[in-house]
């Protein structure tokens, strides 16, 4: 078998293997793989160029397997690990990074029609331990009704392909949190800005409900804590927070953690420690500068109650 022919291909497998749903994040994966394939060839002395011609291998694509780039090829991972006579310990971890990392979610079939965007964020969601996020101007995404949700997504068309369906978008969020809010799921956090509370980013009764809604999930779900951070506020070192972000814990042998931030015309993703430390030293401030869990409830229901009140409601 040639080298082209070698592409994309798993021995044994006709197509990419389905994600099982206690997997890590494949992106995270092939991030971890590709920095791995880099130490290994630093600690080696060895170029990109020497393995790939004794490999029989275009140079571009051990360049596109260092940065992670869509589907290891497994017989290039095997090759390289048997090439620099890697132990067996770290050829096995290296290896199931490979086979991780060539897997496909539920959210590829749909990515362009759900949003590619929202389908970086399931990515990312998959094997999670914990996600922690902070959110300035909006309730996060897995906290959102499918109102709130259809409203926000229809709002900015721009953020969208030609591809992208409002109701395929609004059923996707709906599977990412029902996968967070199941048994065995991830603990999740999430500190959110009173600004985020206070605007209409709806019609006041969408934002009613979800405020509502997101009052119900804390309630009804030991596993999900919500924050508020109140306009007022003063946070230790006078941190004044640029963006929203997610911070993403996994499962897998290494602890693997990814950052992802949101900008207005693309998500901008972090897997690299140094890059990671900052956004976990910025939330721990902004969580101690939060209202309690309670007090966060009080406000919410008080935010509602402002919106549109029910009868007979207590604050």
């Amino acid at each position: 078998m040639t080298a082209p022919d070698r592409l994309h291909r798993r021995p044994g497998l006709r197509s990419p293997w389905r994600l099982p749903v206690n997997r890590p994040s494949p992106y995270v994966r092939r991030q971890w793989l590709g920095r791995e394939i880099r130490r290994l060839r630093e600690e080696h002395g060895v170029t990109s160029e020497s393995i790939a011609r004794a490999l029989g291998f275009p140079r571009q694509q051990i360049s596109a397997l260092e940065n992670g780039h869509l589907g290891p090829d497994i017989d290039l991972v095997s090759g390289i690990c048997d090439y620099l006579a890697v132990g067996v310990n770290r050829r096995a971890a290296i290896m199931d990074a490979a086979a991780d990392g060539w897997a496909r979610g539920w959210w590829v079939a749909d990515a362009e029609r759900m949003g590619t965007r929202q389908a970086i964020y399931a990515d990312l969601e998959s094997g999670t331990k914990t996600i922690t996020e902070y959110a300035i101007s909006l309730i996060p995404g897995l906290l959102q009704t499918p109102a709130y949700a259809d409203a926000r997504l229809r709002s900015e068309p721009a953020r969208h392909g030609d591809r992208f369906d409002p109701a395929t978008a609004v059923a996707a969020r709906a599977r990412r949190q029902s996968l967070v809010l199941a048994a065995g799921g991830p603990r999740y956090e999430a500190v959110i800005d009173e600004s985020a509370i206070r605007r209409r980013a709806a019609d006041p009764v969408v934002v009613a409900e979800q405020l509502r809604h997101v009052i119900a999930v804390c309630t009804n779900f030991p596993s999900v804590v919500v924050q508020v951070l109140p306009a007022d506020t003063s946070i230790r070192g006078h941190s004044a927070p640029r963006s929203a972000y997610s911070i993403y814990r996994y499962r897998d042998p290494h602890e693997s953690r990814a950052v992802a931030v949101d900008t207005l015309t693309r998500d901008m993703i972090h897997t690299d420690p140094d890059e990671l430390d900052p956004y976990v030293s910025l939330h721990s401030r902004l969580k101690a500068a939060a209202l309690s869990r309670d007090s966060s409830i009080r406000l919410l229901r008080a935010a509602a109650e402002s919106l549109t009140p029910t009868e007979g409601a207590s604050v």
